[in-house]
């Protein structure tokens, strides 16, 4: 049976450099955890889970405190909640800055 894999990337837009180091977890949706990795130099993680997870429902958290450290800032956590309904790649960036955060399904 094939699974759903989870990429991530996270960009600070107020500096335009990575996000790196940053904790980042993947827990159900009754929150289980199911994987946790920091992203690299360039922000990223290429795999989270690395046998992949089945469709369901999932929290995907990333943990800034520390990132911006004493940069004032307005999110200490950012949890997305996603609906995972197939079996295929799901690359989920996160776009942050002091005060704001995006996120979108990337390819």
């Amino acid at each position: 049976m094939s699974r759903a894999t989870i990429s991530t990337h996270v960009l600070d837009l107020s500096t335009g450099k990575p996000g790196a180091d940053i904790a980042v977890m993947l827990a159900t949706a009754d929150g289980t955890l199911v994987g946790e990795e920091r992203t690299d130099a360039g922000g990223r993680i290429a795999q989270l889970v690395p046998d992949g997870v089945a469709p369901g429902e999932y929290q995907l958290l990333f943990e800034l405190e520390d990132y911006f450290v004493e940069r004032p800032h307005l999110f200490q956590m950012v949890t997305l909640e996603l609906l995972i309904d197939e079996e295929r790649h799901y690359h989920i960036p996160l776009l942050v800055s002091d005060f704001g955060i995006s996120s979108y399904r990337g390819s």
